[in-house]
């Protein structure tokens, strides 16, 4: 037979060997979680630098020789952005000379003539 005293001991000693337990698996739980949450953070981010615009897409810099109609010469132009006008697409340009920098739009389908 056991004593009320022994008894006592047993059960607080299956108290703290249940809340260990417990606390063993809340941190595997927990553990799982941040694992998830790290894959999750990792591909979002891979995601993101493969997915993340260049400067050529956004601010395309293309830099060619054009007739500017403002100083009716072959100048270097630089090209903005191709837009559509009326469903053809048109470029911008922008002249390269400080003094001028005049904003134009030329038909991005048709070739380029010569220069007379």
């Amino acid at each position: 037979m056991t004593s009320h005293v022994e008894n006592e001991i047993a059960a607080r000693i299956a108290r703290v060997r249940a809340e260990t337990e417990r606390k063993r698996q809340q941190r595997a739980g927990l553990a799982t979680a941040r694992t998830a949450g790290l894959a999750r953070r990792h591909a979002q981010k891979l995601y993101r630098q493969a997915n993340r615009p260049t400067e050529e897409t956004t601010v395309p810099a293309a830099i060619r020789s054009a007739l500017c109609p403002s100083c009716r010469q072959e100048r270097p132009a630089r090209l903005l952005m191709t837009i559509n006008i009326s469903g053809s697409p048109h470029d911008l340009l922008k002249c390269g000379e400080s003094a001028c920098e005049l904003l134009w739009c030329v038909r991005a389908d048709r070739p380029r003539t010569a220069a007379a």
